[in-house]
């Protein structure tokens, strides 16, 4: 009986030392990994408004007139205004989803 409880606190010490090592061995790698303070350093890009010209309002506008009572429920009711510049929102004609 008494074999079986220190065979089962040896086992215990065993396992708490191999889980310090590598908690200290992780701990490590990942204060290595972590890059210097130089290159912390955030890059703030400037803020870009972008606007429709005078021109593409006055087609989407036509474009609404113009739609059908079917168009309107299908898409909602929204028109498709191709900016100029660069936009995170989906290409025209596509879902949302994929």
């Amino acid at each position: 009986m008494i074999r079986k409880i220190v065979t089962i606190v040896a086992a215990i010490a065993i396992n708490c030392a191999v889980l310090a090592w590598f908690h200290a061995w992780s701990a490590a790698v990942v204060a290595a990994a972590t890059p210097p303070d130089s290159m912390r350093e955030v890059v703030t890009l400037p803020v870009i408004n972008v606007h429709p010209s005078a021109g593409q309002l006055r087609a989407l506008r036509k474009a609404r007139a113009q739609a059908t009572t079917d168009q309107a429920n299908a898409d909602g009711g929204i028109a498709c205004l191709a900016m100029p510049y660069y936009s995170f929102a989906a290409p025209c004609g596509t879902a949302a989803n994929g």
